[in-house]
């Protein structure tokens, strides 16, 4: 046993050296898990070369076009800090058939492997950048697909993100900073045309392009892509002889942003086949005082009646410096996704406890309902009669049981009518530990003696997954047919392996049981 371990040592030092790929067997496994039946956008068979996926979000274009984006996790089902890459695909015949999903958004620092890992044993890439929680946006009135997601520096994460929205003010306006590698302090400055600035104000001949990818002089930097690999359980990264542009985010990187999350917001104007580079929403939107803020997974809404028409709202959530207790807000825009601002967050109460991850609704008069995650045993909501800037105290849904822990919920709005009323789909799961998925049918009813101006009669329910089976995060769109498709985690396991599958149901068939 011991000639065994020196000799494992030896091959993993070899390795680093010679630029060689090594992984102990112990770590690599066989996919246990048995496949969900159904249809995959994504799965581990994919040209992107990722295994493990999560976190699905789903939408209509303008034009019928289905478009899905979910998290291409090539470390394994973990959350950041991790190799998290935001892929896409598309379908262009009502949910039915999908295209090769893209990287959308893509760090390539670490070279994108796949490997099945050892569920048993808690493997991620933590020295990798990641993108993660993605939700989406349609603007009916330009058919822009707007994706908004969380971005961590390497080691980066909820629990691992610096107070601040590493920006900082000069002459009135707000510059990303950046530390030089060897230095302590964040002395330098993204300025305009992405050009560098020192502690002293001056130019240097550093500077960084829409892609945050570093240049010196006009000429591209690069760093050499590593592999991960693992000895036993302990991971390393082995150099290899590819280059790839130096980016920001890398932890080879000359320059570096501030340690914490970043919220980095791309568009599409040809339904999802190709993507803008990103913007980082940081400047806009994060307060100072605050450490982590994240996107809520899912998707944004339009609004498209009343005062605040056009108007484009994501959800965010953050940790109360105070509390820790996680509250959200919206985020908001008035002039197409140029500008954007954040909302107050709903007020904290002791009762509910958490709020985070949220998705919202439109009422008929253009007021908002928001469906929230808590840890309290239902899904929680609150109301908005200002597009979302703010919330009034929020309640339980007694009537939509949420898994013990919590889980991230879906809510959209029904473009037509249910037994003449309109109507909000939720889907959520019911049982245990993440199981018994439901998509619950509620009708919008004009409130009595309340703060809110509608309320909903949950109506009907509809089982997807049975009691003994997963439902985990999920995301809704209605199609152009009329059908409500559902792209949903069936898997709470770690290292999970083709277990997001898409399933389409007619309306009617969600009435089927009354509550």
């Amino acid at each position: 046993m011991k000639k065994k371990i020196i000799f494992a040592a030896g091959a993993a030092v070899l390795a680093a050296v010679l630029g060689i790929g090594f992984a102990f067997p112990m770590n690599l496994r066989e996919p246990p898990n048995e496949a969900a039946q159904g249809i995959k956008p994504f799965s581990s068979k994919s040209e992107i070369g990722c295994i493990y996926y999560r976190i699905p979000a789903l939408i209509t274009a303008r034009d019928g076009t289905v478009i899905a984006s979910i998290d291409a996790r090539y470390g394994g089902t973990s959350d950041s800090p991790n190799d998290i890459e935001t892929a896409v695909s598309r379908s262009t015949d009502n949910a039915l058939t999908w295209s090769e999903p893209i990287l959308a958004l893509s760090f390539d620092e670490w070279k994108h492997q796949n490997n099945f890992l050892n569920p048993e044993k808690r493997l991620f890439n933590q020295k990798s950048a990641s993108a993660i929680d993605s939700s989406l946006l349609l603007d009916n009135e330009t058919g822009r697909i707007f994706l908004l997601t969380d971005v961590f520096p390497p080691e980066g994460g909820v629990l691992f993100s610096e107070t601040g929205s590493g920006y900082t003010e000069i002459n009135g306006q707000k510059y990303l900073m950046l530390r030089k590698k060897g230095d302590e302090g964040y002395n330098y400055t993204v300025r305009e045309n992405g050009i560098i600035y020192n502690a002293d104000g001056e130019k240097t001949e550093y500077s960084v392009n829409g892609k945050y990818e570093l240049l010196k002089n006009s000429e591209p930097l690069t760093v050499r892509q590593k592999r991960l690999d693992y000895w036993y359980s302990l991971p390393f990264g082995t150099p290899t002889l590819t280059k790839v542009p130096m980016n920001i985010m890398y932890g080879n990187s000359l320059f570096q942003p501030m340690q914490t999350s970043y919220l980095y917001l791309i568009y599409s104007d040809d339904h999802g086949k190709t993507w803008s580079d990103p913007i980082d929403l940081n400047k806009q939107v994060k307060p100072d005082d605050a450490g982590f803020m994240g996107v809520c997974p899912g998707r944004g809404l339009q609004i498209t009646k009343g005062e605040y028409a056009g108007r484009l709202v994501f959800t965010a959530y953050f940790s109360d410096p105070e509390t820790g207790v996680e509250r959200f807000m919206s985020l908001y825009s008035d002039d197409r996704g140029e500008t954007w601002e954040s909302g107050e967050a709903v007020s904290l109460d002791e009762e509910i406890g958490n709020m985070s991850e949220t998705q919202i609704a439109e009422m008929p008069d253009g007021s908002l309902m928001s469906f929230s995650r808590s840890v309290k045993g239902n899904v929680t909501s609150a109301y908005s009669r200002d597009g979302g800037k703010t919330w009034t105290d929020p309640q339980a849904e007694t009537e939509i049981p949420l898994s013990k822990g919590g889980c991230m919920v879906s809510a959209i709005n029904y473009s037509g009518k249910i037994d003449g009323k309109d109507a909000v789909l939720l889907s959520a799961p019911a049982g245990d530990d993440r199981k018994n998925g439901f998509i619950y049918v509620g009708l919008v009813t004009e409130a009595q003696g309340s703060k809110r101006s509608y309320e909903i009669e949950w109506k009907y329910k509809k089982e997807i997954t049975s009691k003994e089976t997963n439902f985990a995060y999920s995301c809704m769109t209605e199609l152009a047919d009329g059908k409500i498709a559902i792209l949903y985690e069936e898997s709470n396991a770690s290292q999970a392996v083709d277990t997001v599958v898409l399933k389409t149901y007619t309306v009617g068939e969600l009435c089927e049981m009354e509550m």
